[in-house]
């Protein structure tokens, strides 16, 4: 390769005198063009240098002045890129790797000789055609359009458009290379070297010669010219207005739609072919691309843009152009809606004068109709369409978004005139429901426009606002609804909900009655769930919001009973909402949120990084700026209107922090002042007086500081001594647990130390028959009246216990009156409750199985009695006790002594000339009998604590025993009848547990019951209750204590009873021990309630008359207890009698003295 190289040197000097030497020389070049073979493979790498050299002096040759030389370079470099294997190898040899040439090629910078020799070959056709041949197959090389591009090659190529060629070669090779250009280099560089007027021209005129052309490979080039265009009116540089360009682009673009006479598309004739559709929408962009150059707004105007782009607004029945495909005509009209959003902004009056928003609101109408319309969803623009017609409401959507946003006063009219808020909530409920079916994010974009063009359309106009809020509100409501979790799914839910918020800013704030229906739809609860996700994005707005509802009471109403996950309040939310914009902001605080430094308590890092800096009074400092820009002022200005006190939710914590955000106000305006004295002493000395008051503003300001501080300690000091104190309670509680267990295990031992013996069970069981003889009476008291129950045939229970019982009663009709004497009909009968002894309301549904009540009906007026006799009355005999009520639960009557009655029903009035001698219906109603027992004493406890033994002992009553909970699920009602024929009546109650007086288990059923008896007997257990493993151990003093507080809850009256306490099963081990204990607690309750729950004090203990020790299961003080019973029922009756006896001689008395005063 050398040798060569230095022959074709010697023949390239010889051909300057003589031209014989030009046919060797190209025999030599032809030398360059055949393959190339090596020896070894080291051969490519060891001679790179010489062969690049070789090629480089190549590509010089082009200098010489001979046509015939300068196509046989042309020639051997486009042999470069010939890969076949040469037909016969050297022996010895090998074929180079195929791009062995073209990279030498590459390296030897053949490339941008060949361009720089364009200028040689200028006026010569052939030899120009040629060397663009070899420069289009070197361009395949990203290095050598890079060296093409290093000495202006695009610019050098783009001037070769338009050159004479009949052919047309020149132009399809230039342009091919400027493709290769722009695609393996930057576009930018590429551009900048065609930006020069010249190069705009030339392509200009390349295009226009294009266009009228017929063949196939025009139309092709002519795009290719177009995408070059379109990447030239993407740099604002370029003049495509200047050189005409630009208006040649948009009359081809709108020439078809609005059919006007123009010369520069004279012969232009649209085929409908892919290229001319391809052209289309090219020229559709560039129209898009050139909207954003003001300038263009005049040719735009001129050629009657506006109008071609609408010409695409209407349905897609059939296509204008009959030749477009469906697939095509819905591509140029999504494409068309997409420049109108560009184009409309620049020529709004055009835009208005066309009457362009009612062609858009009939063509959404369109949109959301029943059409038939079955969308391609092909193209770009008409992605997420296919099926529907949500790509058209898409882009006619951005175009109305697009005018709007220019907040013109005339676009925003002429929509609400034509009723547009109405028909965009329309839309806007229709994209709603379809997005519960399937989301996607045409979709959410279709809804974020409505909102931003509903936002400003509304903005400032109180009419609008109660526009949109007759529906507008429930769609808003429903976008705060939303699922936080969404707002990352990546498809536009966080811009839907940011839409939201700004049209409930602009349509709902300053309107009263879109604030109150907002309000009323609980709307400050679901902006305080969207606060309460903490969103960076979100809360600024969101607190803005609030602070302009807040002017609202409801609002601050609302605040202040919200409650979030966790039960988190508004104040809990705000407080971390504003720790966390402080640590955003790197202001110091210690570990517990307490102020560091009292001088500048909420400076931020930003503000301790500014110097000092003199600013006029106009402007605003730093502090005042961070005002404006964070959400502290916001915070504080909600927390002003909750107020500071009493806030429900806030930790200790919570509590120091809302002592900063009390004084915000106090420390920014000491932070201005503090900015002001620093300014201040940069550029001058104060005067005395003024340095004395900056001084005093200074300590008044760290005052408040430290004052804040101090209050923050005392928060963190109250916090210490609630943990110390609930510690303290904790530890006693696990002091009573451990109390508890050991003397459950202490009775279990017992237990098994009585059941493992069998002498030991022996000798226990002959001391208990023992013990039962001994208790049984053998000589009559002497010092008191005789209690003895041994009267013979005496059985009083009441079994199928009923307390309730609803039944149907009816008034009877009026008689029939005579109209022709004018008679009137009798009245219908009444229905009567009558109170009498020995009925039970079990008897009543006994004997009346259909519970139906009714009264006779009135006798008919006639001749022989033109007043018609009474219908008889129905008497239903009722207990005593009785309290009658209606559906609703209101009591409407009370029977509690023998002979009382009541009208339950009224019969209805005979016909008379008032009812035109009709007779009228009886009154009907359906009521609960409610007996509650009327007894002397009543039995109360828990489950299991040996009431209903208790009561067969005491008395001859017969209720179901067993060693279980809940043995007794109805009253029974017993007697005790002593030697003089006393009768004692005592209720047996089921047992109660602990909440009863909130109806728990059967709580109101039974403790109906004690409201009725004279007294109580309280029965314990002395070795304590546990209803089931799962419910806490109660000693016998808790017993009595939540026995207590269970009636004091149901119904403070029933503390105020006598009563007496049998302390049962003291036939167990260990009951000896316990009731000693037990005794030293009720004789002062007080000093043991630091160890019971607060929840198990009652405010009034139980005065109990006697304590009586018993085992029902011995008989051990049996006789003792109904000695007490009779003597406290005597009592109490004697007392009663005195009061009755003192109220009779006191009104005999206040007589007497009247009858003084009248003498």
């Amino acid at each position: 390769m050398a040798q060569i190289t230095d022959i074709l040197n010697l023949c390239a000097d010889k051909m300057y005198d003589q031209e014989a030497f030009t046919e060797p020389l190209c025999e030599l070049i032809k030398l360059f063009g055949l393959p190339f073979q090596k020896r070894k493979s080291s051969d490519e790498a060891n001679y790179s240098v010489e062969v690049s050299q070789s090629i480089t002096q190549l590509g010089y040759l082009m200098s010489i002045q001979s046509s015939q030389v300068r196509i046989q370079i042309c020639k051997s470099v486009v042999n470069f890129f010939n890969t076949e294997l040469p037909g016969k190898l050297l022996s010895g040899y090998q074929p180079t790797s195929p791009n062995y040439k073209i990279r030498m090629a590459e390296i030897g910078g053949l490339a941008e000789i060949l361009v720089l020799s364009l200028t040689l070959v200028e006026n010569q056709l052939t030899e120009k055609l040629w060397v663009l041949k070899a420069l289009q197959h070197l361009s395949i090389s990203g290095e050598s359009c890079e060296q093409m591009v290093n000495v202006q090659g695009a610019r050098r190529l783009c001037l070769c458009l338009n050159g004479a060629d009949p052919s047309g070669q020149l132009l399809f090779r230039s342009s091919d290379i400027l493709w290769n250009l722009l695609e393996k280099v930057s576009k930018e560089e590429v551009v900048n070297q065609l930006r020069s007027l010249e190069c705009v021209h030339a392509l200009k005129e390349a295009f226009v010669e294009l266009v009228c052309g017929f063949r196939h490979c025009d139309h092709q080039l002519r795009n290719d010219l177009l995408v070059i265009a379109t990447l030239l009116a993407e740099s604002p540089a370029v003049p495509l207005i200047e050189s005409g360009f630009a208006n040649i682009l948009i009359v081809l673009a709108t020439c078809t739609e609005v059919k006007l006479p123009n010369p520069l598309v004279k012969g232009f004739k649209l085929t409908y072919s892919y290229e001319d559709f391809e052209m289309k929408k090219l020229l559709f962009n560039i129209i898009g691309i050139l909207s954003k150059d003001p300038s263009s707004a005049q040719l735009f105007s001129e050629n009657h843009v506006i109008p071609a782009l609408l010409y695409y607004v209407k349905q897609n029945q059939r296509s204008a152009f009959p030749d477009w495909s469906a697939a095509q005509y819905e591509e140029l009209q999504l494409h068309a809606l997409a420049v109108l959003a560009s184009v409309a902004p620049v020529l709004v009056d055009k835009y208005l004068s066309c009457q362009a928003n009612t062609l858009l609101l009939v063509f959404l109408e369109w949109c959301i109709s029943q059409d038939p319309f079955f969308g391609r969803g092909n193209s770009f623009h008409g992605t997420g369409g296919r099926g529907t017609k949500l790509a058209q409401m898409r882009y006619s959507l951005r175009v109305l978004r697009s005018v709007v946003a220019l907040y013109n006063d005339a676009v925003n009219s002429n929509l609400c005139d034509q009723g547009a808020i109405s028909q965009l909530l329309d839309i806007l409920k229709y994209a709603a429901d379809i997005s519960k079916e399937k989301e996607s994010i045409a979709l959410l974009e279709i809804q974020a426009d409505i909102l931003f063009i509903l936002s400003v359309v509304c903005e400032d106009d109180n009419n609008r606002k109660e526009l949109f809020s007759c529906e507008g509100i429930d769609i808003l409501v429903s976008y705060l609804k939303m699922d936080p979790t969404r707002l990352c799914s990546g498809i536009g839910h966080n811009c839907l909900l940011l839409s939201a918020l700004d049209c409930l800013w602009s349509c709902v704030i300053g309107c009263f009655i879109a604030e109150e229906s907002f309000i009323e739809k609980q709307g400050v609860f679901l902006l305080l769930d969207l606060l309460a996700v903490r969103d960076n994005n979100l809360c600024n707005i969101i607190l803005g919001i609030l602070v302009e509802f807040s002017d609202n009471p409801k609002t601050v109403l609302h605040m202040s009973i919200w409650r979030g996950k966790r039960d988190r309040t508004a104040a809990n939310v705000l407080v971390q909402l504003w720790r966390q914009e402080e640590q955003d902001l790197g202001v110091k605080r210690d570990q517990n949120g307490k102020i560091v430094d009292p001088k500048r308590p909420v400076i931020t890092s930003f503000q301790r990084q500014q110097k000092v800096i003199p600013v006029p009074a106009c402007c605003p400092s730093f502090s005042v700026m961070e005002i404006s820009e964070s959400i502290r002022a916001k915070i504080y200005s909600l927390f002003w209107k909750l107020g500071f006190e009493n806030l429900p939710g806030l930790s200790a914590k919570d509590v120091v922090t809302l002592a900063i955000i009390q004084h915000y106000i106090d420390f920014k305006v000491g932070e201005v002042w503090s900015e002001i004295s620093a300014e201040i002493k940069e550029e001058f000395r104060p005067v005395t007086s003024d340095e004395r008051a900056l001084k005093l503003i200074s300590e008044v300001s760290e005052n408040t500081g430290r004052m804040v501080l101090g209050l923050q300690n005392e928060a963190l000091e109250r916090q210490h001594n609630q943990e110390i104190k609930e510690e303290k309670k904790i530890y006693k509680e696990i002091q009573a647990t451990l109390v508890q267990k050991e003397m459950i295990d202490k009775s279990w031992q017992n237990f098994l130390a009585r059941t493992s013996n069998y002498e030991a069970l022996k000798k226990a069981k002959m001391h208990q028959k023992t013990l039962i003889e001994a208790s049984r009476s053998k000589a009559k008291l002497h010092n008191g009246p005789e209690h003895s129950t041994d009267i013979p045939k005496l059985h009083t229970t009441y079994s199928n216990f009923i307390d309730d019982l609803r039944v149907y009663v009816r008034g009877g009709t009026g008689g029939m009156g005579y109209p022709n004497l004018g008679g009137e009909g009798g009245r219908g009968g009444d229905v009567w409750f009558v109170a009498r002894e020995r009925t039970t309301l079990k008897s009543i549904r006994e004997k009346y199985p259909q519970k139906r009540f009714v009264a006779g009906t009135g006798a008919n007026s006639s001749v022989k009695a033109l007043k018609g006799e009474k219908g008889k009355d129905c008497e239903v005999h009722v207990p005593l006790g009785i309290s009658v009520v209606d559906d609703d639960g209101k009591q409407i009557g009370e029977l509690n002594a023998a002979g009382e009655r009541f009208l339950a029903a009224r019969g209805g009035l005979g016909g008379s000339l008032a009812t035109n001698f009709l007779p009228c219906k009886g009154q009907r109603r359906t009521v609960h009998l409610d007996l509650k027992l009327i007894a002397d004493v009543g039995l109360v406890g828990f489950p299991n604590a040996g009431k209903s033994s208790l009561l067969s002992k005491i008395s001859h009553a017969k209720p179901e025993i067993a060693n279980y909970a809940f043995t007794t699920i109805q009253p029974e009602l017993g007697k005790i009848m002593y030697a003089d024929y006393k009768q004692i009546s005592v209720a047996d109650l089921p047992g109660l547990i602990e909440g009863a007086h909130a109806n728990k288990g059967m709580g109101h059923k039974f403790l109906k019951h004690v409201e009725r008896t004279k007294q109580l007997l309280l029965v314990v257990d002395i070795s304590g209750f546990q209803l089931s493993m799962k419910t806490q151990f109660r000693t016998a003093f808790e017993t009595i204590l939540l026995l207590t507080k269970e009636l004091e809850l149901y119904k403070e009256e029933l503390v105020t009873k006598p009563a007496l306490l049998a302390i049962n099963k003291m036939d167990l081990p260990c009951a000896k021990d316990n009731l000693d204990e037990l005794m030293t607690q009720l004789e002062n309750p007080q000093d043991f309630f630091h160890l019971l729950e607060e929840e198990m004090i009652p405010e009034n203990t139980l005065e109990f008359r006697e304590l009586i020790p018993v085992s029902t299961y011995t008989g051990e003080g049996i006789e003792e207890l109904k000695t007490c019973l009779r003597k406290s029922i005597d009592e109490q009756a004697e007392q009663v009698n005195e009061e009755y006896r003192k109220k009779k001689l006191l009104l005999l008395q206040t007589s007497k003295e009247e009858q003084m005063n009248r003498s």
